[in-house]
């Protein structure tokens, strides 16, 4: 029986983040992907959803991005569509076009398993990247186009009502 685990489209994106990440620190990039918060330095939550409400739409985005990853304790995020092209991202620890593929290819790994264990509404998937971080993507449609979210951060984080919260400003921005 073939388990999601042995999908050479996760077992290929499992390999695709670690050498992403490998080359990163090979190239002087910190070796951790936690980011140090410093919550006296935070602006105050209500400051920063006004602030993402305003601007052209692509600076929107980069601050709804930003927002979500300090309001949520989040790494990074990146949201790409189904051909793996960015449409934003905000601290990612690889090049953006690398990010912006590797999402893609979880993505296609997140539709085979939803068809495999016949769940077509499968929209979430995670992956630990160590012992001590993990990606989480998530699937979202706009005007018929479908689009992925994905943010990296630490395995303690429950990231879920941060992801849902921020796809709801997201889509409003894009619609």
């Amino acid at each position: 029986m073939t388990t999601p685990k042995d999908f050479s489209e996760i077992q290929e994106a499992a390999k695709l983040l670690s050498n992403l990440l490998q080359s990163e620190r090979r190239a002087g990039t910190p070796a951790s992907l936690k980011v140090a918060h410093d919550l006296s330095q935070k602006t105050p939550v209500l400051e920063q959803v006004k602030t993402a409400s305003e601007g052209f739409r692509g600076d929107r985005i980069d601050r709804t991005l930003e927002v979500m990853c300090k309001r949520g304790g989040l790494t990074g995020a990146v949201i790409a569509d189904s051909n793996g092209l960015a449409l934003a991202v905000y601290n990612s620890p690889v090049a953006t076009n690398a990010i912006a593929a590797f999402t893609s290819v979880l993505g296609s790994a997140l539709e085979k398993a939803g068809h495999l264990l016949n769940q077509s509404g499968a929209d979430n998937i995670s992956m630990d990247i160590n012992y001590s971080d993990k990606v989480v993507l998530r699937r979202f449609h706009v005007k018929g186009l479908q689009y992925y979210l994905m943010v990296i951060c630490p395995q303690n984080i429950d990231e879920r009502e941060e992801i849902e919260l921020s796809i709801e400003q997201i889509i409003a921005i894009l619609s």
